[in-house]
């Protein structure tokens, strides 16, 4: 029986690769911010014999606190760990900047800050599994630069440019993780599902009719969850060799690509451990 933990596994991908995972045996340790959705994962456990199988942690992981919390928790519960799958995100665009009670952009704490903490934080327990695998459900290889001067987006804010950035931010997490890691057995994995077709993608639309465009959008083009989750199980099961790889879909990105720039990975490394140094201090 494998351990996996998945964040944001209540909804969509995540859900899916949740129950993916209980039907096929294994423990499934779902972490997310809502406590009625907690309880419909382990209602729906309980229905196909896998409650003993299932764990809901409730955790805000736009906060760096809650993250270690979660660490401190899954350790001393469990002695080691197989996978981890980040698939917690905000669909929702701001239409301002909005920053947490830590003093941390909130897209920014939520999509990159917490893939950080826990990434590193879960590191040990992770390794003591056979093959252990962390996949990041985000956009690999798009086109633009990070700006290393200002990683929050604090100036001249725009919730789309934030979320843009946050997928870049994500490729730099996974070059430093992997070029940091001196031990090198956890294969580490950035994963673009491209369109899925899931409520929280047209829950996040405001405007009626922008919604309806949406739906008909996806509905062409996007792929039900059952059927986008497919090539993250596949590579969850059989991890690439290598101790980076970057997907859309089922097609490999090319690591060559600027956004994994090796020189600004270990920037962003460097700035976001003396931001969390900072953080605290408070």
């Amino acid at each position: 029986m494998k351990t996996i933990l998945i964040t944001g596994g209540t909804d969509g991908i995540g859900k899916g690769i949740a129950n993916h995972f209980l039907n096929k045996g294994d423990r499934v340790i779902v972490v997310g911010s809502s406590s009625a959705k907690g309880d419909l994962f382990l209602r729906d456990a309980r229905q196909f014999g896998a409650e003993d199988r299932a764990i809901f942690l409730q955790a805000n992981l736009s906060l760096v606190k809650e993250n270690k919390r979660i660490i401190e928790e899954v350790k001393s519960r469990f002695d080691s760990l197989d996978k981890i799958v980040f698939c917690a995100t905000n669909h929702k665009t701001n239409k301002e900047y909005f920053e947490t009670q830590e003093g941390i952009e909130f897209s920014f704490g939520l999509s990159y800050l917490s893939r950080f903490v826990l990434g590193y934080g879960l590191k040990e327990v992770l390794e003591q599994g056979d093959s252990p695998v962390i996949l990041n459900v985000c956009a690999p290889g798009m086109n633009g630069t990070v700006n290393l001067d200002d990683i929050q987006n604090k100036r001249n804010y725009s919730g789309a440019k934030a979320k843009y950035h946050g997928s870049r931010l994500n490729d730099l997490l996974g070059v430093a993780f992997a070029h940091n890691d001196t031990i090198g057995k956890i294969k580490y994995i950035l994963f673009n599902p491209w369109a899925v077709q899931t409520s929280g993608t047209f829950e996040a639309i405001d405007h009626p009719v922008t919604k309806s465009i949406m739906k008909l959008i996806y509905k062409t083009i996007g792929k039900p969850v059952d059927e986008a989750i497919l090539p993250i199980i596949d590579l969850l099961d059989n991890p690439p060799k290598h101790s980076l790889s970057a997907f859309k879909q089922r097609k490999k990105v090319s690591l060559s690509m600027k956004t994994f720039d090796k020189e600004n990975a270990q920037k962003l490394h460097n700035i976001t451990g003396q931001m969390l140094e900072g953080l605290s201090k408070k």
